[in-house]
């Protein structure tokens, strides 16, 4: 049951249409502020996730092995002993010259890559390193979703916004309008009984 009586069906003057409890209530109604906030608010949590989420992206492309102090290692020089060196001794040397590829998103988040070091299994892992490696790209690509989906998200949030705008300005300058026409009956009234 509505607070107010029902509305009437069809009012003669603008001074009944403005009189009119319903009416009052419709046009006085703080629902378009109400809306108007909430939608803020939820843009407003939105830009507090974007943050975390840009916070995150960032500590994970940041490689941790450049954070650690740098221990370069000495190459001891080869001499020249006349004899051609092994294919698979200039192999190992080369490995240990390559830089690392590894994604440093592997090296914060895999229990594999931890401590700078290459990757060990510790035969008390639950989990298969493939599928620790699968899970974690399945989660990253859930999120970089989730930034996308909340971009869309906001935009939407914001064309509502603008959209409440409008409609509040609309309500009020008719609300306006039909005060200022019922304020003129009303003047129009007391001038024709007073004469």
């Amino acid at each position: 049951m509505s607070p107010y009586p029902p509305p009437i069906s069809q009012h003669l003057s603008y001074t009944s249409f403005v009189m009119d409890k319903s009416v009052t209530h419709t046009f006085r109604s703080s629902l378009l502020d109400e809306s108007e906030y909430a939608t803020n608010s939820l843009i407003e949590d939105e830009v507090k996730m974007k943050t975390a989420l840009g916070k995150l992206w960032q500590v994970i492309s940041e490689d941790p092995d450049e954070r650690r102090p740098n221990h370069t290692s000495v190459v001891p020089k080869l001499e020249d002993n006349g004899d051609d060196t092994d294919d698979q001794d200039a192999r190992e040397r080369r490995l240990a010259r390559a830089p690392d590829l590894t994604p440093s998103a592997h090296k914060h988040l895999l229990p594999s890559y931890r401590n700078g070091g290459p990757p060990e299994f510790e035969p008390s892992h639950i989990v298969s390193p493939e599928t620790q490696l699968e899970n974690l790209e399945k989660g990253l690509a859930s999120l970089r979703e989730l930034q996308d989906d909340a971009r869309e998200y906001v935009e939407r949030l914001q064309e509502i916004r603008e959209g409440l705008g409008i409609v509040k300005f609309q309500r009020d300058k008719v609300w306006q309008m039909v005060r200022e026409k019922a304020i003129q009956e009303l003047q129009d009234a007391a001038f024709s009984t007073s004469v």
